[in-house]
């Protein structure tokens, strides 16, 4: 009887156990939930930083000297190999400058309209991004919501704690957050991949946002104050908002979803 006692009391514990395990599983509605990501960009134009550097026939400090540049000077990237980024020079010829003396940057090209498009895509089978729609004009805005400069100031605030400078609005990057967070809401998923605008890069790339370095904090909560406390509580999406590589950031939140509202944190670096 006692044995039987036992083995009854372990089948019980061992069915709790894989009860919890599945709940863990399951979004938890009455809390929220984050994730992080972050990539660099393709490298289109370097500034030279150091006061006498040099520009190199090969990638290695013993290879002759092609160019001696005046600091300050910038170049098309050509390629990049290990340490050192492959440069178009003045005579057409291709050379080879250290990271140590020079550094990426962000050139702004003219603005990219949105296209003007009322339909998404409908490629089947693919997973490459579909033509993304235009966003409706309470989307696509010139201003931040109250919300919106709420999480703004949390972060700032919390990066001027860490003797970090504050971040920049980037409006456009703004829109692109809010229509990520609004395709959250409309096609019920939580990731970083949208079925209908491919990863938070391509989605910058398609509405003509240059980056050096980009990333993607995204949450799903109840309000503003409980979504940042449980960013800044996970390591990834900390690093994300207080790397001192991102100069920029676009915030968008849109009310709905399992966690009553859904947050897209965009970062990019836009050195200059």
């Amino acid at each position: 009887m006692k044995k039987k006692f036992i083995c009854l009391t372990l089948f019980i514990a061992m069915l709790i156990t894989s009860s919890c395990m599945q709940d863990q599983n399951k979004p938890q509605v009455t809390g929220g939930v984050e994730s992080s990501i972050s990539q660099m960009g393709d490298i289109k134009r370097i500034k030279v930083t150091a006061d006498q550097a040099k520009i190199r026939t090969g990638c290695s400090n013993d290879a002759s000297v092609a160019h001696t540049p005046d600091k300050n000077s910038t170049f098309n990237v050509e390629g990049v190999v290990g340490d050192w980024f492959g440069v178009r020079l003045p005579s057409n010829q291709i050379g080879f400058i250290h990271k140590d003396q020079s550094k990426p940057i962000v050139v702004e090209d003219k603005k990219v309209d949105i296209p003007p498009s009322n339909k998404v895509g409908t490629t089947e089978g693919t997973n490459s991004p579909k033509t993304p729609k235009t966003p409706s004009a309470q989307t696509n805005s010139a201003t931040l919501t109250s919300q919106e400069q709420e999480m703004i100031n949390l972060v700032n605030s919390a990066r001027s704690q860490n003797n970090l400078p504050p971040l920049q609005v980037d409006m456009q990057l703004t829109n692109v957050a809010r229509i990520k967070a609004q395709d959250m809401i409309d096609n019920n998923y939580f990731s970083h991949n949208s079925p209908k605008y491919g990863s938070p890069f391509d989605m910058m790339q398609s509405f003509g946002i240059n980056f050096v370095q980009a990333g993607e904090n995204i949450a799903g909560n109840q309000d503003v104050k409980s979504a940042h406390n449980a960013l800044m509580n996970s390591p990834g999406h900390r690093k994300n908002i207080l790397s001192p590589d991102y100069t920029h950031i676009g915030i968008g939140i849109r009310q709905g979803g399992p966690y009553g509202n859904m947050f897209s944190q965009m970062f990019v670096s836009k050195p200059k």
